[in-house]
């Protein structure tokens, strides 16, 4: 149960046969607006909002907005080491800008983190790709670097590239045309296509021969990447915002004879529930002795006699077809040994701890009206209560306060086990899940917890924090929307 915070670190060597597309002196006069890189094109308003312009120590570079609080560019655009930079760094950013409190460098490339003062929300962060590109791939290369005839342009701009070689940390880049990053291009985006012909981030400008660049006169081209699709998950653990994506407000259902929904706007970092809360069901949810939240709106409602009754909360009302009776036989919830034997994950598969010891899943399928049931595991007997956080990530707490995380592999059809907390978690009346791992918990003093589980670096985030505080206990059931947070 305890929590540990995540800490941070900049250095790059370059390569004496190449310059640097890092710096540019932000202090000289720029010339007319024109094509860019050496030969790309400038990029339309509100295109690549992503990009930005990163400043420090009178020159100017370029990067990419991985999150609302996170820029990745080139080690060389910023001051050498890690943690609060030894002189302003500053990011510009659709139209935002905001001062760089924390650098965090990777040793073995041209590439760093830094954190913003003050988050830049009017830009959708680009997407990290985890997938390598191969020789021949195009990718599209962006930046605000000089251009053939202009010092500082007023815009970014693009141009395509080939993938000449692929090694453990960089792309070799060349261009049809000859044309290469310039000064000022360091720390922009080297884009990848995915499948839904959305652009991914897979590198980072880092040096080039710098080919057709105003006041570059040798005839030598190609450019340089440092990967990023290689160390996403070191990125993610550095920077935990961007392991998950969560909606602006995470629904909390809250029941005792009424249904009441909590809202709760912060639930990647843990802040304070909102201020006001609804009711949504009036009268009669006391007749479920267990009530499960699940993705979407999804409520379950299951009686003491066994029926079990499917709602759904469209976050303005109930659909048409809410208060449907969708199982009987679910008997045995109505005692307390019993009430957190029973979850729902992100997906909305329904677990269930029988007497046996045995974990059975059931996956309701709307259009038939029935359940597929299966058996998936055994030896759940030391668990008292178990609660979906994520698609097939279950919690469980042992008697004795331990806390486990199991994961299921869809292939294989295994869970892996961990052990997350070493002791303390029976403290909880109750745990649900937003999803990606973001927990909330119920004391028997009646405050409401937040805890967040950080898979990558196998620890948990600074916490935990106390988003509601006293008069949870009331409750029956707190239940979190159980995808208002997924995995990137």
């Amino acid at each position: 149960m305890n929590a540990h915070p995540v800490f941070f670190r900049r250095s790059a060597i370059l390569s004496a046969a190449l310059i640097t597309t890092g710096l540019i002196t932000t202090c000289l006069l720029a010339a007319a607006p024109a094509t860019a890189l050496s030969g790309g094109t400038e990029i339309p308003l509100k295109t690549y909002d992503f990009i930005a312009r990163v400043s420090a120590d009178g020159h100017g570079c370029s990067g990419v907005l991985a999150g609302p609080e996170w820029v990745i560019t080139a080690g060389t655009c910023v001051p050498t080491g890690s943690g609060a930079p030894s002189s302003p760094v500053t990011v510009t950013a659709g139209g935002k800008t905001s001062q760089v409190t924390n650098l965090i460098p990777r040793t073995d490339r041209d590439l760093v983190l830094a954190k913003l003062a003050t988050p830049i929300t009017t830009v959708t962060p680009v997407a990290l790709s985890a997938k390598a590109p191969a020789a021949g791939d195009t990718l599209t290369v962006a930046g605000y670097g000089r251009t053939a005839d202009t010092w500082v342009p007023d815009k970014a701009s693009s141009s395509p590239f080939k993938t000449a070689s692929v090694t453990d940390t960089a792309l070799s880049l060349t261009n049809a045309d000859g044309h290469d990053t310039c000064k000022g291009d360091a720390g922009g985006p080297a884009l990848a296509k995915a499948g839904d012909d959305k652009l991914e981030l897979v590198g980072i400008n880092s040096r080039s021969w710098q080919h057709g660049c105003l006041t570059v006169t040798g005839e030598q081209a190609g450019s340089t990447e440092a990967r990023t699709d290689d160390i996403v998950g070191w990125i993610r653990s550095q920077a935990p915002e961007l392991a998950i994506k969560c909606r602006a407000t995470v629904p909390i259902f809250a029941v005792s004879n009424d249904l009441l929904l909590y809202g709760h706007p912060d639930p990647a970092n843990g802040g304070p529930l909102g201020a006001t809360q609804s009711v949504i069901g009036s009268g009669g949810w006391s007749a479920y002795v267990r009530v499960l939240a699940g993705p979407d709106g999804l409520l379950y409602g299951i009686r003491a006699n066994g029926d079990v009754y499917r709602y759904r909360w469209t976050g303005t009302a109930w659909s048409d077809d809410s208060r449907t009776l969708v199982a009987t036989g679910w008997n045995g919830l109505d005692k307390a040994s019993n009430h957190n034997l029973i979850t729902i994950d992100s997906r909305g598969d329904v677990y269930l701890i029988n007497p046996d010891g045995t974990l059975v899943r059931g996956r309701y399928d709307t259009a038939t009206r029935t359940w597929d049931t299966k058996t998936v595991d055994t030896g759940w007997n030391d668990y008292t209560l178990i609660t979906g956080a994520g698609d097939g990530v279950l919690y469980g707490r042992t008697g004795d306060g331990r806390l486990y995380r199991h994961v299921w592999d869809e292939k294989t059809h295994q869970w892996t086990k961990k052990l997350v907390g070493d002791g303390g978690w029976n403290a909880f009346t109750r745990i649900s899940s937003a999803g990606a791992d973001v927990l909330y918990a119920v004391t028997t003093s009646g405050d409401l917890r937040w805890y967040r589980y950080l898979p990558y670096t196998e620890t948990w985030a600074p916490g935990p924090t106390t988003v509601g505080n006293g008069g949870w206990q009331k409750f029956s059931d707190v239940e979190a929307e159980r995808n208002a947070c997924a995995p990137r």
